[in-house]
């Protein structure tokens, strides 16, 4: 993720700060930061202490670390704004045009989510009108100053803390009930999922033109979902997919350990399209 970026950098000085906890081994730090470096990036390594996330739900899939996020404002008080991003995408493009986006009336920046059909009914859970309101957490242009001013990162803690046993998404959900309300909707290119390609409905979320912008110059290509999912499953067969390993081989960590068993690279692409269209048929 972090060479991708920093390859579509122009112009624009890249400035990274890595949130981690304490489980992140010192020898990483150095191949990290020379890698930025050589890009012509800076770097910076956020400590985020374990008990910021006492009492938030941290244990399967997700783990502690994706509640980092929602601290964001506190853990960085001299930033006004920032691009969050999440590990399992790629920049294919630009995103210059992205850090410019006028946020000064909002909370957050970010593309809607695209809910598996089995999924739908979460958005009316947490209370929204409409699943479109509900957005994807993996790209997110924040408005720090702002969520500092007033109190968001106190409030996503304390609404993660409370719901801790109701959360599906996790920190997502609670993302979406606190900030959602003053969210500016992007165009899907910003953040193109797995889901646009699992899921033919996402041409009633963001129109067929829309959808296929995003699939066809995708500014960010997002590889979110389980680990069949991540380009470096054996399963995975997505979009994009090599780009990942194009890009791995720049980093200090060329060689790649494949998930999933090589006696069955079945693709989930391909179930769930399968899935997709039985559904849509009935």
């Amino acid at each position: 993720m972090l060479h991708s970026v920093l390859e579509h950098s122009g112009t624009y000085e890249v400035r990274v700060h890595y949130l981690h906890g304490p489980e992140l081994p010192a020898g990483s730090q150095g191949p990290l930061t020379e890698l930025v470096e050589r890009q012509g990036g800076k770097m910076s390594f956020v400590h985020v202490p374990d008990e910021l996330c006492a009492g938030l739900p941290a244990t399967g899939f997700t783990r502690k670390a994706t509640w980092y996020r929602i601290f964001v404002p506190d853990l960085l008080p001299q930033l006004d704004r920032i691009l969050f991003l999440d590990a399992d995408l790629l920049a294919v493009d630009s995103l210059g045009p992205l850090w410019e986006t006028d946020v000064s009336t909002h909370y957050l920046a970010a593309v809607t989510n695209v809910f598996q059909a089995d999924h739908l009914f979460r958005a009316a859970e947490l209370d929204f009108s409409w699943p479109q309101e509900y957005f994807n957490a993996g790209v997110m242009l924040l408005n720090l100053e702002l969520m500092r001013r007033e109190g968001c990162s106190e409030a996503l803690r304390e609404y993660g803390v409370a719901h801790a046993q109701d959360l599906m998404f996790r920190d997502q959900d609670a993302l979406n009930v606190v900030l959602a309300g003053r969210r500016l909707q992007l165009h899907p290119r910003w953040n193109s999922m797995n889901s646009f390609e699992a899921f033919p409905w996402s041409a009633y979320v963001f129109g067929v033109r829309g959808v296929d912008e995003a699939r066809r110059n995708p500014a960010i290509r997002h590889f979110e979902g389980p680990s069949s999912n991540k380009p470096w499953h054996r399963a995975c067969r997505f979009s994009l997919r090599e780009l990942y390993f194009e890009h791995r081989r720049h980093t200090p960590w060329p060689e790649v350990e494949m998930e999933g068993d090589p006696g069955q690279p079945a693709s989930l692409a391909r179930r769930l399209a399968r899935r997709a269209r039985r559904l849509v048929s009935a």
